[in-house]
């Protein structure tokens, strides 16, 4: 070991130094980072987003299309009210973007 530091500059010492220093302050900006983060979320109220949606009225109920998933409705007047609500859903997606 003595014959290794004998043969160091100066230089190497202080570019060692510097590399064993990036560790030491990677850990110390994490501890920084979570502890500034722990102190806003105690201070931030938590709010919920809340939806201004108006309700959705459909014209076949849930039971009615459990039974056409099933394969049971097989009406003409069913596979209507499945369009028209089929319909009604894509306006209601294509005006929530």
């Amino acid at each position: 070991m003595n014959a290794l530091s004998s043969q160091m500059a100066p230089q190497d010492w202080i570019a060692l130094g510097l590399m064993a220093l990036v560790p030491v302050l990677m850990v110390a900006a994490m501890y920084l980072i979570r502890r500034e983060i722990k102190q806003a979320a105690g201070h931030a109220p938590v709010e919920l987003p809340r939806s201004n949606a108006t309700p959705l009225q459909l014209k076949t109920t849930g039971a009615q299309r459990a039974q056409w998933r099933m394969g049971r409705q097989r009406h003409p007047r069913a596979i209507l009210d499945l369009t028209d609500d089929v319909e009604t859903l894509l306006k209601r997606v294509k005006a929530g973007d």
